[in-house]
């Protein structure tokens, strides 16, 4: 019952915040691109509580929240832009070549953020529990390290 509860709510908090933002229109699971949706079910068993899209004149972005907390931002064509939880991000998900960097040099420390940033020479960006910021380049080399204080 807690966790339906928990559910309930944190899809009507996504929806509330997804109609805050300007342009930003709530849509069904099922009008997510294909990419994006095979994308999300490597989540499982975490399911969508809330999707919504922003929808340009240009081109669409997708925002999806799931019941495990975690926020994902998908691009037009579905491919994923940005996926936070600060609970952690399944490693499944990180790019092999990333993973391994992190499981050799931070393990055990959560990723809450990860971000590729295709307008930026295909760079990641990853985000770790302990506030540490890394950027990668698109074959997953290390570039540098920041710190968020």
């Amino acid at each position: 019952m807690k966790k339906f509860l928990f559910t309930a709510l944190l899809a009507v908090a996504s929806l509330l915040a997804f109609n805050a933002q300007a342009g930003d229109k709530p849509i069904a699971a099922s009008e997510l691109p294909a990419e994006a949706t095979n994308f999300i079910k490597q989540f499982a068993p975490a399911t969508v509580t809330a999707a919504a899209v922003d929808d340009d004149f240009f081109r669409p972005d997708y925002k999806v929240f799931l019941s495990d907390g975690t926020a994902i931002e998908f691009r037009h064509n579905g491919k994923w832009e940005e996926v936070k939880n600060h609970n952690g991000i399944p490693t499944k998900v990180i790019p092999a070549a990333i993973a391994k960097y992190l499981d050799a040099n931070y393990k055990g420390v959560a990723v809450t953020n990860i971000s590729y940033d295709a307008d930026d020479l295909d760079s990641y960006e990853v985000k770790l529990a302990s506030r540490i910021e890394l950027k990668f380049d698109r074959n997953g080399n290390f570039l540098m390290m920041e710190y968020d204080d």
